[in-house]
């Protein structure tokens, strides 16, 4: 079955509504999509109680693209927002206390934010331990990216983690239009989340680039207001939150 895990919605740097994107999910026959807002998970959590209620027939998974010190970072099956600009292996860790699963996003991509093929050497390195026991904790890799600078180093990606990573792998759209949704999907055998998290934990998922839109089935007007909110997307979450701390 298809998932896409890294999608966008307004409630961050995303150009379109949760039941918007649900449209497109539909349409794609996606069988489970996360929702990855920038350090935030409030658009998750929302776009979680919506598919509820509207009896979505995909499975709905909370999560977050969090902004580590060296680049992006998904967090799949979390509730409460991961501190930005740590480490990558403390974000990682952070994940991994919520019971979450962890992903390298678009990884050696010059934009957006990305860990570059040396760092992920040294955050394999430093959390190969943990990752070899029998109930050891999630963390993948994302191969199928549709951006451009994403794509132009897949290859070369795909050769280290298969060589030296062995992580699982997966895909994602990183869709800020819902043009963009499924453009890039995990797939898994059998249905449901579930069965997605048991794929993931016997890295058994694989990942491929699908029906890329071309952009000026977009809009001009789309593409030019939607960088202003990316800029801003991380700094809008980390004061909302500073907003409802303990004495602030």
């Amino acid at each position: 079955m298809p998932a896409d895990l890294q999608i966008h919605t307004d409630q961050s740097d995303g150009m379109d509504s949760a039941a918007t994107i649900f449209e497109a999910a539909r349409r794609r026959e996606l069988d489970v999509l996360a929702i990855t807002d920038h350090d935030q998970t409030r658009g998750a959590l929302l776009a979680r109680e919506l598919a509820a209620q509207q009896q979505q027939p995909f499975d709905l998974i909370v999560g977050s693209e969090v902004t580590s010190r060296a680049g992006h970072i998904l967090a799949l099956w979390i509730e409460e927002p991961i501190p930005a600009f740590r480490s990558p292996a403390r974000t990682v860790e952070l994940i991994w206390r919520q019971g979450g699963a962890a992903i390298i996003a678009h990884p050696a991509a010059v934009l957006p934010f990305s860990l570059g093929l040396r760092t992920i050497d040294r955050l394999v390195n430093t959390l190969r331990p943990e990752l070899s026991g029998g109930d050891a904790p999630i963390l993948a890799i994302e191969t199928s990216n549709p951006i451009p600078f994403a794509r132009w180093r897949r290859d070369a990606v795909i050769q280290a983690n298969r060589n030296r990573w062995k992580l699982p792998e997966t895909g994602g759209s990183d869709a800020h239009f819902w043009e963009q949704v499924g453009a890039g999907v995990t797939e898994f055998a059998g249905q449901g989340e579930a069965a997605l998290h048991a794929a993931l934990k016997a890295g058994a998922t694989t990942s491929r680039l699908d029906h890329v839109p071309r952009l000026r089935g977009i809009g001009a007007k789309r593409l030019i207001r939607q960088p202003w909110r990316g800029l801003t997307a991380t700094p809008k979450a980390l004061l909302r939150r500073s907003r409802r701390m303990p004495g602030s």
